[in-house]
């Protein structure tokens, strides 16, 4: 009688045990799109004034991507900033603002999905932003363009170097991809079966041709410092990388990455 009674009780735990971790797969893989694409709300009805100035970029499958454009001047280069998950392109107006008076013309870049623009983010839709992006501004005027990348912002601008002539790359806090931090983060988890957005930049940074920098804080505990790391390995000769002694995820523009990025590719213009 008591064998038979530990026998289902044996049985409840297990069965109790695996109904809980497949509901926690379940619920990971279901929500994965809400936690890579944390979407913020901004004011984008009142975002432009007198440095930029809104516009609705046409990507190639219908969507209407939301951007701010300062407009370049003749003879100037253009810098494309790609801004992190959580974050969208009115919040980078500060850095925008900051490349446009060293003489750059600016568009900071939004996604699908994200404030002020139609459709819902994913790997795949970030990446055809990204070219229209660009598009967009060899449209106005033949240019060259450098890209500005923040996290998840890295993945896509690291992705768009290896599609289109850009003069030099700035990345902040990049990571080697997605799946690989989600792995790592999840290990009881099999990840790299049920992911759908890999931006895999470890592999698109080794088509990279343009000068890269790389800024990574060793006190960061979203993407830490090694997935930067791990994507250095994979970059192509010449790449800087710096260790920024105390930086968490965010606060770059507190320790002068902006002036930093300005040097950066004036340098990579003049070479």
């Amino acid at each position: 009688m008591r064998l038979s009674l530990l026998k289902k009780l044996i049985t409840f735990v297990i069965v109790a045990g695996a109904t809980a971790y497949l509901g926690a797969v379940a619920y990971l893989y279901f929500s994965q799109d809400r936690l890579i694409f944390p979407v913020r709300a901004a004011d984008t009805e009142n975002a432009a004034d007198e440095n930029f100035q809104k516009v609705l970029i046409e990507t190639p499958d219908g969507e209407q991507i939301f951007a701010l454009h300062h407009p370049s001047e003749e003879g100037e280069a253009t810098i494309i900033v790609f801004h992190g998950n959580s974050s969208s392109a009115v919040r980078q107006k500060n850095r925008g603002e900051r490349l446009m008076k060293a003489g750059y013309g600016v568009l900071l870049a939004g996604y699908r999905g994200y404030p002020g623009s139609s459709g819902q983010p994913s790997e795949t839709g970030l990446f055809i932003d990204a070219i229209a992006a660009y598009d967009f501004i060899q449209t106005q005027r033949e240019q060259q363009i450098a890209l500005y990348g923040h996290s998840l912002g890295t993945g896509v601008a690291t992705y768009l170097a290896t599609q289109r002539d850009v003069f030099a790359m700035m990345l902040e806090a990049p990571f080697n991809s997605v799946a690989a931090v989600a792995a790592d983060r999840y290990p009881w988890v099999p990840v790299l079966s049920l992911i759908k957005h890999d931006f895999q930049s470890d592999e698109h940074i080794k088509k990279v041709t343009a000068p890269i920098l790389i800024l990574h804080g060793d006190n960061d505990t979203t993407v830490p410092l090694e997935y930067g790391q791990r994507l250095y390995a994979n970059a192509p000769e010449g790449t800087e990388f710096v260790i920024i002694e105390g930086l968490g995820h965010g606060g770059f523009s507190r320790i002068g990455s902006e002036e930093r990025a300005i040097e950066f590719f004036n340098n990579a213009l003049v070479n």
